[in-house]
C-alpha cells in the first residue's frame, strides 16, 4: 500500500489551520510508515475531528482500520474519502486492494481501472488489473491492459511478464514466448524474472527453454530452491529422471524442511516402482508441513496405485479439507470413490477429470454438454476421450444412447469407424478430430447436445443396476470374421485360446501389474489348445525371446497389426472361443465382443466400481493382483480355470 503524501485541497479558509492539518497528516504518515499504527491512527482522528470529511485522513485511517483487522470499517472509510475527491487515485488503489483481501474481485477491478485513469503514474495499478482481469479468465481485456503498462513502462519487466501470460491464456503461442523473452530483455540478471519467464515455457510445453531460463535462475542465485525444483519438473518431463531427482536432493539439501521437493521426489519414485521410499517421502512432506494439500493428493495417488483406496479415500479428503479447489484431488477422489463402490457419489465429480487435464481431450462445447435432458427428437454427439480401452468399455453405453435419441452422431479414433458404424447402422460414426471443440473451431455444430463418453456414461449407468447383465456385442466385418474363421481352423481342432500378457505400454510402474510372457509357458506348451497372439502392439520382442529361451511359439494372423488393425482384431477375437490374460485394450475388446475371458488386473480398479468382475463386460471375469503378485502362482490359476471352463462348455 501507498503512504506517501498526496497533494489533497483542503476545503478551509484558515491558511494557519491548513497547515496544521498538512503537518498532522505528514506526522501520521511517518508513524504509519514506521509501524506505529496507534500513533498514526490519533493523528488522522485529530484532523477528523475538526475535518470529518478531510479526504486524505479518511483514506489513511481506512487503511489503517484494514491493517487493524477491521477492513469493513476502512472501506467505509476510503469510500467516504472518494465521495469527497473521485479523482483521489490513491484511494482507489488501496480500496482496489482492500476489496480483493475481501474476496470482491469485481469491486476491485472497477477500483484499479479508476486508479490507473486518476493517477500520475498508472503503471502499479494498470499491473494489478491486468492480473486480476487474467486471473478472472479475462485474458483478451488483460492483454489491452499490459499493453497500456507496456507502453508506459516499456523498460519495466511486469508489463512484458503480464502480457506472456494473457497471450499464454488466448493461445498465442509464439507470441507469449516473445513477451518472455522481452521481459528478460530489461533485466536480464534477475533471477526471478527467470524463473517466471520458465513457468511460461513450461506452459508452452517448451522445456529445453524452461530449463535454460531455470538454470539461468540458479546461476544468479544458486540457494534458489524453487527453481531446482521447477528445474526437477522440466527435466523429469524431458526424460531426465535420475537428474529430476538430483535436483530435487539438491534442493532438500540447501533447504531440510522444504516439504514440497520431497512431495515431488515421492512422485518420481513412485513411477519408478519404488514404493517404499516414495512413502518415505511423502509421510516426511506431510511431517514438514501437516497443511501442504499437495503431498496428500500425492500420497493418496500412491495408495491408489497400491490398491489400497480406503487409505486413498482418507488423503484426498485431508487434501481438499486443506484446499477444496483442487481439480486433481477431486478427480482422483472421483477415482476412489469408484473404486469403494461409491458409483454415484464418484460419478458427481466425474468431470473434474478434464479439469484436472488428466483426461483427454478437452472440448468444453460450452452451453451444449448433455446433463441428460430428454434426447426424444434431439441429436447428440458423443466422442472419445482417454485411450482405446477406455473406448471400447464406454461404447456400451452407445446402445441405450441409439435407442433414446433422435439421432446419435459418434466420433471416434478411425480404426474404430468401421467397426463402430457397423454395430449402430442408424448413428453417424465418423473419425475424431480432438482438437474440435464448441471454442471457435469446430465448424458447424451439427447437433444439439454433446458429451464426451464418460460423461455420458455417468448419466446413463449411473447406478450398477443400470448395467445390463447380457452383452451386446460390437458387429465385426463378416469377411474378415470369415478369413480369421478360415485362420484358425487350419491351426487344427483344438480350442482357440487368446493371450495378452502385458500392458502395451513398458515403464516401472506398469511393469508391477504385467506378466511375462514366459510365465504363460505352461499354457502354451500343452497340445490340447492352440494360443493366439492377442497382444495389443510391441509383441515381436517378447515372442523372440520366447522361442529363443524356452523353443515355444503363439500363433500370430498373418498380416495383422494388432495396435493399428483393429478391425482385424475385433474379427479375429470374436472367432476365438476363449480370451486370457492382463487387462488392456485386448481384454476390453474381447469383452466388447462378448466371448469369454479371464483377466488380471490391479485389486480393486476404479473401472469395476466396486464389484468383483467388470461391470461394462458380462463375460469377463476378473483375477485381482496386488504389486508384487506371484506372476507363476498366477497363471497357473488361470491356466487351469481357463481349461476348467473350455471343458464345461464342451470344447475340451
Amino acid at each position: 500500500m501507498r503512504f506517501a503524501k498526496q497533494d489533497i485541497p483542503v476545503r478551509t479558509n484558515k491558511i494557519d489551520q491548513a497547515v496544521e492539518y498538512e503537518r498532522m497528516i505528514e506526522r501520521g504518515i511517518a508513524f504509519h510508515q514506521s509501524g506505529e499504527l496507534d500513533k498514526a491512527e490519533a493523528c488522522y482522528r485529530k484532523v477528523l475531528t475538526s475535518l470529518p470529511d478531510h479526504a486524505g485522513a479518511l483514506h489513511l485511517l481506512g487503511v489503517i482500520m484494514h491493517q487493524s483487522g477491521q477492513s469493513l470499517t476502512g472501506i467505509d472509510m476510503i469510500e467516504r474519502a472518494l465521495k469527497q475527491l473521485p479523482d483521489f487515485a490513491d484511494a482507489h488503489k488501496n480500496l482496489a486492494y482492500i476489496l480483493e483481501q475481501q474476496g470482491d474481485t469485481e469491486g476491485a477491478i472497477e477500483h484499479y481501472r479508476k486508479a490507473a485513469d486518476h493517477a500520475a503514474d498508472p503503471l502499479d495499478s494498470l499491473i494489478e488489473l491486468g492480473r486480476l482481469l487474467l486471473d478472472g479468465g479475462n485474458a483478451a481485456a488483460a492483454l489491452t491492459t499490459y499493453d497500456d503498462a507496456v507502453r508506459i513502462a516499456p523498460d519495466d519487466f511486469r508489463g512484458h511478464l503480464g502480457r506472456g501470460n494473457a497471450l499464454l491464456a488466448l493461445e498465442k503461442f509464439a507470441e507469449a514466448a516473445e513477451a518472455g523473452e522481452a521481459a528478460l530483455r530489461t533485466a536480464p540478471d534477475d533471477a526471478q524474472l527467470h524463473f517466471d519467464v520458465a513457468g511460461i515455457f513450461r506452459k508452452l510445453k517448451k522445456n529445453e527453454d524452461a530449463v535454460r531460463h531455470l538454470e539461468r535462475a540458479i546461476d544468479i542465485r544458486p540457494d534458489y530452491v524453487e527453481a531446482y525444483l521447477n528445474l526437477s519438473n522440466a527435466v523429469r518431463d524431458l526424460g531426465e529422471k535420475q537428474r529430476a531427482i538430483d535436483l530435487l536432493s539438491k534442493a532438500i539439501e540447501i533447504k531440510p524442511t522444504y516439504a514440497e521437493a520431497y512431495s515431488n521426489l515421492g512422485s518420481i519414485l513412485i513411477d519408478e516402482a519404488m514404493f517404499e521410499e516414495a512413502l518415505d517421502c511423502y509421510r516426511r512432506a506431510i511431517e514438514i508441513d501437516p497443511k501442504l494439500p499437495e503431498a496428500y493428493v500425492n500420497l493418496g495417488s500412491a495408495m491408489q496405485i497400491l490398491c489400497l483406496p480406503e487409505q486413498a479415500l482418507k488423503a484426498f479428503q485431508i487434501a481438499l479439507t486443506l484446499k477444496p479447489d483442487q481439480d486433481a484431488a477431486l478427480w482422483n477422489l472421483a477415482l476412489t470413490l469408484h473404486a469403494n463402490g461409491e458409483v454415484e457419489d464418484g460419478w458427481d465429480i466425474y468431470g473434474y477429470g478434464f479439469a484436472s487435464k488428466q483426461r483427454n481431450p478437452y472440448r468444453p462445447f460450452p452451453g451444449l454438454i448433455w446433463q441428460g435432458e430428454d434426447l426424444k427428437d434431439k441429436t447428440i454427439m458423443v466422442w472419445r476421450e482417454q485411450g482405446i480401452g477406455d473406448d471400447l468399455h464406454f461404447s456400451t453405453c452407445y446402445h441405450d444412447l441409439v435407442e433414446k435419441a433422435g439421432h446419435v452422431v459418434i466420433e471416434c479414433p478411425p480404426r474404430l469407424v468401421d467397426l463402430y458404424q457397423r454395430t449402430w447402422p442408424r448413428a453417424t460414426v465418423r473419425a475424431e478430430t480432438v482438437t474440435s471443440t464448441g471454442l471457435g473451431n469446430y465448424g458447424q455444430v451439427d447437433f444439439d447436445y454433446t458429451a464426451p463418453a464418460g460423461i455420458a456414461a455417468s448419466i446413463l449407468r449411473r447406478h450398477i443396476a443400470d448395467f445390463p447383465s447380457t452383452a451386446r456385442p460390437l458387429i465385426a466385418d463378416p469377411e474378415k470374421r470369415a478369413a480369421a474363421r478360415d485362420w484358425l481352423a487350419g491351426l487344427g481342432p483344438e480350442p482357440k485360446i487368446g493371450l495378452s500378457w502385458r500392458s502395451s505400454i513398458k515403464n516401472p510402474l506398469r511393469d508391477v501389474f504385467a506378466t511375462d510372457l514366459a510365465d504363460w509357458a505352461d499354457l502354451i506348451r500343452r497340445q490340447d489348445v492352440k494360443i493366439v497372439n492377442l497382444q495389443y502392439g510391441r509383441e515381436e520382442e517378447d515372442i523372440l525371446k520366447l522361442q529363443q529361451e524356452l523353443g515355444l511359439e503363439i500363433h500370430r494372423m498373418p498380416g495383422l497389426d494388432t495396435y493399428n488393425d483393429l478391425e482385424g482384431v475385433a474379427a479375429l477375437t470374436a472367432e476365438l472361443d476363449l480370451m486370457v490374460g492382463s487387462w488392456n485394450a485386448a481384454a476390453e475388446m474381447a469383452g466388447a465382443v462378448a466371448i469369454p475371458g479371464l483377466i488380471f488386473m490391479p485389486s480393486r480398479h476404479s473401472v469395476q466400481l466396486g464389484c468383483p468382475n467388470l461391470p461394462w463386460h458380462p463375460t469377463m471375469t476378473v483375477y485381482p493382483v496386488m504389486p508384487g503378485f506371484d506372476a507363476k502362482a498366477l497363471t497357473a490359476k488361470m491356466t487351469g480355470d481357463a481349461l476348467s471352463l473350455l471343458r464345461n462348455a464342451g470344447k475340451l
